[in-house]
């Protein structure tokens, strides 16, 4: 088959030969890699499996389920506790905003590194804290919220620069979830060990839920949300420093607007 610009290289000078002979290399190399593309096989969006999750520190399969407040999840725990359904979202919302936000973007769930716990256990098993500051900086001080498109995933950047150190210790010290549930209070949300509590939390909002309300349970916070006792509500779950935070007045005051 004579390609159709032979015929017109033909009766061109030779000056205009040049130019339609590039136009012709031109075109048919984008023909050719149109072609090209449409039969490789696509490699991003959610319904390719083969594709790795964008954060390898997950390695548990992550289900974001339905809200709670639609799943109903919320009025049943609430009525196993005995506490209002604004209580927990209450809580919900002081830990993670009006959004509840449980899950950074890829399925990861919000993580939060305590480092001064972080470098108290590290001391403890023998690590050189000082050495790990100067060649590790990440894990111990927060990247460039500039670096990333949310804040959330500077926090879990520091998590596996944490993890990278000692991936047990940094579970035990970070903060999880909506709830934001330190990983050491993991006996206590009813889980049998740190991997487990991880896996639940990273598994879906319902289960996050659920871990909350075991902990309240366990620890019997939930008296305290009955009574609207939020001062010591704040002390037991917010820590001494409560008050510097307005942790009490801020949960009272969400306490109001979801009630």
């Amino acid at each position: 088959m004579i390609h159709p610009f032979t015929i017109l290289l033909t009766y061109q000078p030779n000056y205009h030969r040049m130019k339609l002979l590039l136009l012709s290399v031109t075109m048919t190399a984008c023909v050719l890699a149109m072609v090209a593309l449409s039969v490789l096989p696509m490699r991003h969006g959610n319904s390719d499996k083969e594709i790795a999750p964008i954060d390898t520190v997950w390695l548990y399969p992550v289900v974001i389920a339905m809200p709670a407040a639609e799943t109903g999840l919320y009025d049943s725990l609430a009525a196993e506790l005995g506490i209002e359904v604004a209580t927990m979202k209450a809580v919900s919302s002081i830990e993670s905003g009006n959004s509840h936000r449980a899950f950074i973007s890829g399925g990861s769930p919000v993580v939060n590194l305590e480092v001064s716990m972080f470098k108290k256990m590290l001391r403890n098993e023998g690590y050189n804290v000082d050495s790990l500051v100067d060649a590790m900086p990440d894990a111990f001080k927060r990247p460039s919220v500039n670096q990333y498109a949310d804040p959330l995933m500077a926090q879990r950047a520091m998590f596996r620069s944490a993890s990278a150190i000692n991936d047990s210790i940094a579970k035990l010290c970070t903060y999880w979830g909506m709830y934001q549930i330190r990983g050491s209070n993991w006996a206590l949300c009813g889980t049998s060990s740190i991997d487990e509590f991880v896996k639940a939390m990273s598994h879906s909002e319902d289960m996050q839920h659920r871990l909350f309300a075991n902990y309240l349970r366990n620890t019997g916070l939930n008296k305290l949300l009955q009574t609207k006792d939020w001062k010591r509500f704040a002390r037991a779950y917010n820590g001494a420093g409560y008050a510097r935070n307005q942790y009490d007045v801020k949960l009272a005051e969400a306490y109001k607007r979801y009630k």
